[in-house]
């Protein structure tokens, strides 16, 4: 297959499951806000901070190093180290996620008083640090297909682990918790969605593994070559040597990212006056609002990690023109998905929290941070793009500055003005970020941009479509005896396929 159709065909499977995975999602955080409420799903959005300090530590620096020395693997056909390398990297992470898991479980009353000052958070703590083995074990396993070019086992696994979640919180809100729910039966929801999603994996894996061994395995492996396979010490120093520092650099990246998130509640305590107002306003901007603003940023997840061993696979071959053409039109497309987001968001925001979750709160925080939607989705590209160079110590420093802003803003302009200081915390922190990262690779190459084509004219068709379905909107519900629901979706329905249209059109002539 060729570099391109691989990216393309990787991202479009990671996106297609993306879209399911969060739709699942949606409902899932409609059926918890009327469940548990606003104050309880501020609790459960508070545990992440540190449950993400423990996923860093046993997931990211393993998941990305397995993707990278696995993609190099597969070039050179060297099987045998593909197998060992899978092998140590899941007995090191899964033992190193067994100690976190401990010690997350023993210390979680003192966290939750002392750092996230929120007692009532424990229990949700300790049930989130049961995932850990299981979370370790399958990103691993992801690792190693995204090295091999091949999404489809990740996304199965991902919409598989959504599904259980979504089921799990069902059934145990009709069994267990049928008078008082509260954060842990979303957390209880969470630890099954791994651990069946972990099972999913492993058992792809040697499914593959077995078919990799038959006589009926089309080899990629070519069987004139003989392999010359690695000892334990080269491979495991390899390995290291990539994944520490990305591990190192994330988890420096995680410890300032989930003071920024333990900061929002405090200054917004300030600001409100009131302990409850406070975790309600965080869960509802976290819980209900910001998944909005994300669910578009599903393409762009996808194609940053398609990217990363791409342009790193890329990059040593010193096919420059590959990466240039690349890195040019993963810019536009972020870009112009951006661009698609925020009108979509300003046009339908306040509806969108309204309707599906009966809250104007929400509906005004999707309506105000929808202009942050370019910016979040290019910056994530942008530091995927670097980290496929090699730059991860730039990526770590930049990543820094950016939320050492937000930071900033949170301590000093929420207490005065409350949410929104964290929204203007957040574009200046993406706007530097972007602008940092730009800077740095333009060192490495140079890449076109177009403004007409990657900005007014996006902005035109989004203004234009958005002016169209906003009057179908308003016909639909004067005139139409129609749910607001449906309403909604035929009118985003139509935002969509008159702006993909046009985009492909113009796209045909500019390209």
């Amino acid at each position: 297959m060729s570099y391109k159709k691989t990216i393309f065909t990787g991202t479009l499977i990671l996106t297609l499951s993306g879209f399911l995975s969060r739709i699942l999602g949606f409902y899932n955080r409609i059926f918890l806000s009327n469940l548990i409420g606003a104050k309880e799903l501020g609790i459960y959005q508070l545990i992440f901070p540190v449950y993400m300090l423990c996923f860093t530590l046993v997931c990211h620096g393993f998941e990305t190093g397995i993707s990278n020395l696995i993609s190099r693997f597969a070039a050179m056909k060297q099987k045998k180290n593909m197998h060992k390398l899978i092998q140590f990297t899941c007995i090191i992470s899964f033992f190193l996620s067994l100690l976190l898991s401990f010690l997350l479980f023993q210390s979680a009353d003192y966290l939750s008083q002392y750092l996230l000052k929120e007692i009532s958070a424990a229990p949700a703590l300790r049930i989130a640090s049961l995932a850990l083995p299981f979370v370790a074990i399958k990103s691993c396993l992801h690792g190693y297909y995204i090295g091999l070019n091949r999404s489809s086992v990740p996304a199965a696994s991902q919409l598989i682990e959504q599904i259980t979640r979504v089921s799990s919180i069902y059934l145990l809100s009709i069994t267990l918790y049928t008078v008082t729910a509260d954060a842990r039966i979303a957390v209880w929801g969470m630890v099954f969605g791994e651990i069946v999603s972990a099972i999913y994996t492993m058992i792809a894996y040697f499914y593959t593994t077995r078919i990799k061994n038959s006589k009926k395995y089309n080899p990629r492996f070519s069987h004139g070559i003989k392999e010359q396979a690695m000892p334990a010490s080269v491979l495991l120093k390899e390995f290291f040597t990539f994944s520490i520092p990305l591990t190192i650099n994330h988890f420096s990246l995680t410890i300032v990212s989930s003071l920024e998130n333990m900061l929002i509640p405090f200054m917004l305590i300030r600001f409100c006056g009131s302990q409850t107002t406070a975790l309600e306003t965080y869960g509802t901007l976290t819980g209900m609002a910001l998944p909005f603003l994300f669910f578009p940023a599903t393409i762009v997840n996808s194609l940053s990690v398609m990217l990363l061993p791409a342009i790193s696979s890329s990059y040593k071959q010193k096919k420059m023109a590959q990466i240039q053409s690349t890195i040019s039109k993963s810019i536009h497309y972020c870009i112009v998905i951006g661009i698609f987001s925020t009108f979509a968001f300003l046009i339908y925001g306040n509806a969108l929290g309204e309707i599906i979750f009966n809250s104007s709160e929400a509906g005004h925080y999707v309506y105000t941070f929808a202009i942050l939607c370019p910016f979040m989705y290019v910056s994530q590209t942008i530091t995927s793009i670097l980290n496929g160079f090699g730059n991860t110590k730039q990526t770590l420093y930049h990543n820094l500055i950016s939320v050492g802003i937000r930071i900033i803003f949170i301590l000093t302009a929420i207490p005065a003005i409350g949410i929104e200081g964290y929204l203007y915390g957040l574009l200046a922190g993406y706007i530097i970020q972007i602008i940092l990262n730009l800077l740095y690779i333009f060192r490495i190459t140079i890449f076109s941009f177009s403004v007409e084509k990657t900005l007014l004219f996006p902005s035109a068709l989004a203004l234009a479509g958005g002016w169209g379905s906003r009057q179908l909107y308003q016909f639909l519900f004067v005139h139409c005896n129609i749910h607001p629901v449906i309403i909604l979706a035929i009118c985003g329905m139509a935002y969509c396929i008159f702006f993909a249209t046009s985009q492909i059109f113009m796209e045909q002539l500019s390209f």
